[in-house]
């Protein structure tokens, strides 16, 4: 018999400093669903130049103590705790404080001068009690999918788990079994922020739907790159989830949290210049 999970957190409700400045949408404003936009029709790769840079961490480095997870077995007595990272738990290199799993993306790229779309398809996954998002060979807490293309959506747990999305998107899916995916189509630019509404509430992933393909996350050292960029000027954005709470939702029974409300993302933002044929550095620093 499939065992239950229930979960609660040994510590504060409230981790880490305090809130971001961007707006939900991290500066992808929703677009009515009115499919995707014409994309690369007017791109000219003989004047295109490229970024690379480095997201880094500025001050104290956030603590955030784990969740709990315990499993109440059914055929047994006695439970199973184990410490399980919250998903938007920051990942900074303690020497050279870069920012891994930052996203990085280009604002007030028009998508006809844009580049084909590029990036791989998306998988979001429920495995090893984390929700997880696949593109390609990167497995990440964030995806971006451009506007109007399928998502595959799946679990690889025995476990009951369901996708919850709120934002440019709100629905919910079940899985109540393993390795049996569903696919969805977003049509509307912006942010759609995904939990489990099945209690594992350390859960969390962002899924990026848009309408050209320069988004990508940093790497274990805080590293980014863009190329291909049509030559003009853009504002060039760092955007990080927040672990802070501003609010925990507690199961009235049992007294356990199984649902959280974030504090805003960390946001920041600088103009970059993009040079036919040039290697442009661009740097950025978190928090503000």
């Amino acid at each position: 018999m499939r065992s239950w999970v229930l979960t609660f957190v040994m510590a504060s409700s409230v981790w880490g400093g305090g809130c971001g400045s961007a707006a939900l949408e991290a500066g992808v404003p929703p677009r009515p669903a009115d499919g995707p936009q014409p994309l690369a029709t007017n791109f000219v790769p003989e004047s295109c130049g490229s970024i690379t840079g480095v997201v880094t961490w500025t001050g104290a480095i956030p603590e955030v103590p784990p969740a709990t997870q315990v499993r109440l077995h059914t055929e047994q007595s006695g439970v199973e705790n184990r410490p399980i990272a919250l998903a938007y738990a920051p990942r900074i290199d303690r020497f050279t404080r870069g920012v891994q799993d930052t996203v990085v993306f280009l604002r007030s790229i028009e998508p006809r001068r844009a580049k084909p779309w590029d990036l791989p398809p998306v998988v979001v996954e429920f495995r090893d009690s984390q929700l997880l998002i696949r593109q390609g060979e990167r497995v990440s807490r964030a995806g971006f999918v451009r506007q109007g293309e399928a998502v595959e959506m799946r679990s690889a747990e025995a476990d009951f788990n369901i996708l919850r999305g709120r934002g440019a998107a709100f629905f919910s899916l079940a899985f109540p079994d393993p390795d049996r995916p569903r696919t969805r189509t977003f049509s509307t630019c912006g942010r759609i922020h995904l939990t489990n509404a099945a209690g594992k509430y350390w859960q969390a992933a962002d899924l990026f739907v848009c309408d050209h393909p320069y988004y990508t996350v940093t790497d274990a050292d805080g590293r980014y790159h863009f190329e291909k960029i049509p030559a003009g000027d853009y504002d060039l954005v760092a955007w990080h989830p927040n672990w802070a709470f501003l609010r925990v939702e507690r199961n009235p029974e049992w007294g356990i949290p199984f649902r959280l409300e974030y504090a805003p993302p960390y946001e920041v933002a600088r103009p970059v210049t993009v040079g036919r044929g040039r290697a442009t550095l661009a740097n950025l620093t978190l928090p503000q």
